[in-house]
Parts: structure tokens; sequence; C-alpha cells
């Protein structure tokens, strides 16, 4: 090997290896990786103090807390846009529903929930009723399609964090009837401070960046023979619509229409205003 200089490093790095013969997709993300991380520390004239500090951060960052029991490395990645940037490119040329991020508050194991039940329990919430079809990309609907949803309750809270909830409170699974139809009963949920004790939090607050999320409602839909999909939608006019801090709001926004006339409230056995809301849900094929 010849003397690495300031010149000749970025190669030399490249280079050590078989150039993609075992791996010819790691090698080509390794070689676009290497390349951008010394043109940073070129552009920004990285101090070793400097490097230090990031060594120092990426190490907690991977630390297992009791709050956090997996690290925060799935939040930064969320956080620095990665993680939607990821998925915005996976949906070009997509006819089907846009995918979204999963986050870390799923749980397999929601209560199963029966057509129109209602998923949580939540005095202060405001009541929502909300329906749609699951369809393919041709419009054909989708009968028996699993619909699993999660969402904070009014106060932006999720069951797992709030001992007042019970657990499974907002969460549930359904199936698609042969009409390809949904519909239950929930609260419009609040948007929420995402945890920032941590190194994440840490440098967000340093880059004076908010902490928050624009309310939403989590779904991850499936059916034989269709492609599965996660995807989050939200609230038409929440906070932080046009803000939230891991980059996930693009076009899945919920219209809100309010009910509060005497016929509506007792069409729905309610004793306050409320709301209720459409989305159409598309799969597409294998």
């Amino acid at each position: 090997m010849k003397a690495i200089t300031i010149d000749t490093i970025t190669q030399a790095v490249i280079n050590h290896g078989d150039g993609g013969k075992t791996h010819p997709r790691l090698y080509e993300i390794y070689t676009s990786l290497v390349k951008h991380l010394h043109a940073v520390v070129r552009e920004v004239n990285l101090t070793q103090p400097e490097l230090q500090e990031g060594r120092d951060f990426i190490n907690r960052v991977s630390r297992h807390t009791q709050l956090i029991p997996d690290g925060e490395i799935h939040a930064l990645t969320d956080l620095l846009g990665i993680s939607e940037l990821v998925l915005l490119l996976q949906d070009i040329n997509s006819h089907a529903t846009e995918s979204n991020l999963e986050g870390p508050l799923y749980v397999s194991d929601a209560p199963e929930r029966q057509m129109g039940d209602r998923i949580g329990i939540d005095q202060d919430g405001e009541t929502l009723f909300l329906s749609g079809r699951v369809l393919d990309v041709n419009g054909k609907a989708i009968a028996n399609a699993l619909i699993e949803v999660w969402q904070p309750n009014s106060k932006g809270l999720y069951d797992i964090f709030d001992p007042s909830q019970p657990v499974g409170n907002f969460r549930g699974q359904f199936r698609t009837d042969q009409g390809g139809n949904y519909r239950f009963e929930t609260v419009v949920p609040s948007g929420y401070d995402v945890p920032a004790d941590g190194p994440c939090g840490e440098v967000l607050r340093l880059l004076g960046r908010h902490t928050w999320r624009a309310a939403h409602i989590h779904f991850k839909l499936s059916a034989t023979g269709y492609m599965p999909l996660t995807t989050q939608i939200f609230i038409e006019g929440a906070p932080q619509l046009d803000s939230d801090t891991t980059f996930a709001v693009r076009s899945n926004i919920l219209k809100l229409q309010k009910h509060k006339s005497l016929p509506e409230l007792e069409a729905q056995d309610q004793s306050k205003p409320f709301y209720s809301a459409q989305f159409d849900f598309v799969l597409k094929h294998e």
C-alpha cells in the first residue's frame, strides 16, 4: 500500500477488500457511505475532540434504557428523516396507499375487535367514528383483510407509557367484511412530545428543534396475495402538521366532520358533539 495522504485515503478505504465480489450490494452501500462520510469530515474540517464527541454520542444512542429498551438508534434514524426517506423511495410510482413509519410502539398482540367496536376508554376524548374500505389498485374490495390499529388517547399518551390506561387501550385488530369495509369508534388523538431525556433529545435541543409529533393514527394492513402496508393517517388542522419532528406527514390527512345536532347525537347514542371520518386503503398485489 502506498503512503496514505489526504487525497488518497478515501479510495484506499474503498479499495481495501475484494471490490464487492463477496457481497455486491453491501459494497455498493459501503462505498457510497465512505465517500460521503469522508466528504463531511473534509467539508467541516472535523477535529479530534469533535470526533470523540460523535463516538460518545453513538455509544450513548445504542444503550438500552428502561424507557427505551432497544436504545435510540431507531429514533435517531426517524429524527434525521432517514426512515421516511427510505419509505419515500419505496413508494415511487406506487398506486397503493403511501407507507409510513411503524414507530417503536406497535405491539403484535392487540385485542381482537368486532366491526364497529370502540377501541379505547377516554372519558375526556372527543369521539371519532372512523370507517372506510380496503381496496386493490383496481378498486376491487378486499375481504377479510386484517387491519391493526394503534394510537394515543386525547392527551397524547399510549397505553404502554400510561399506567392509568388498561393494557390494549386504543389498540385493536379488525377484519374487513365481504365489501372490504371496516369501521370502529375511537377518540380524536392528540399530538405528543417524543421521549427527549436521552442523547437524541440533547441534540434536538442544541439544534433548536422541537420534539413534537403531529396527531396521527397508526395502521398495519395485510391480506392474502397483497403486499403488507404500514402507514399513519394524520388529523387535519392538528398542531405540528407542518413540522412533525420525524418528517412523516405526507398526503394521508384525515378530514373530520363534526356532528352536534340532536338527531345526529341520538342516531349515534352520543351525549356530546362527536366527529366522523372516512379513509380508504389501497393495497398492491404481491
